[in-house]
């Protein structure tokens, strides 16, 4: 997840906690503690995990935390990760572009003409083309 990650993102994109409170726990030295619907009741995700913040309510939810991978990208931000200062925050666009494979000059042009929510959807809805290759290989 690192090679995908931004340097530097704004503020904005940190995560309003009071929104997540009924998923995330708490953050404390570079851990972030996340609610899921197990025997141990919590899982906790490092630096350079992510954390799938999507129904932040829901008591039954479990594999929240994607060990060093981003989970599957839905049309909206609801994938976060822990920053080095300790704050979670959310992929942004050009992550979830990367995830998927794209170069950042085919994100530029994109976003140049393109809203924040429509480039979520288009990475979300969107088809990794290393992974298909892999599959088709196999036929």
């Amino acid at each position: 997840m690192s090679h995908i990650l931004e340097d530097e993102t704004p503020d904005e994109y940190l995560v309003d906690l009071d929104r997540v409170k009924d998923c995330v726990i708490g953050i404390c030295e570079g851990k972030v503690f996340v609610r899921e619907a197990t025997k141990k009741g919590y899982n906790i995700a490092y630096h350079g995990d992510t954390v799938n913040l999507t129904f932040p309510t829901s008591k039954t939810r479990r594999g929240r935390v994607g060990k060093g991978v981003a989970q599957t990208l839905l049309t909206s931000r609801e994938q976060a990760v822990l920053t080095s200062d300790d704050k979670l925050r959310w992929l942004t666009e050009r992550e979830s572009w990367r995830l998927q494979g794209i170069p950042d000059s085919y994100f530029e042009k994109a976003a140049a003409v393109t809203s924040k929510n429509q480039l979520y959807k288009q990475a979300g809805n969107g088809v990794t083309v290393d992974v298909v290759y892999e599959i088709a290989k196999r036929f």
